[in-house]
């Protein structure tokens, strides 16, 4: 198929690491503007926790091609 050939380990990695520096520049933007606030205190949490959850998911996803990619 067509669509194989650009899914490759290093793209879902470069993927996975996008979305997640997206959600880590949230949450530092969060953490800054938000002035001592419990609440965005917690946005900015959740929005670290999401950040690392892509990037986990990216480097998953990319081991697992790569080994599938090995046969």
């Amino acid at each position: 198929m067509p669509a194989d050939d650009f899914l490759t380990p290093a793209f879902v990695l470069f993927v996975g690491g996008f979305v997640a520096a997206m959600f880590f520049f949230g949450a530092l933007l969060a953490s800054v503007a938000g002035g001592g606030s419990d609440i965005v205190n917690g946005l900015a949490f959740a929005l670290a926790g999401l950040g690392g959850l892509f990037l986990v998911a990216g480097v998953v996803g990319a081991g697992v091609l790569k080994l599938l990619r090995d046969d």
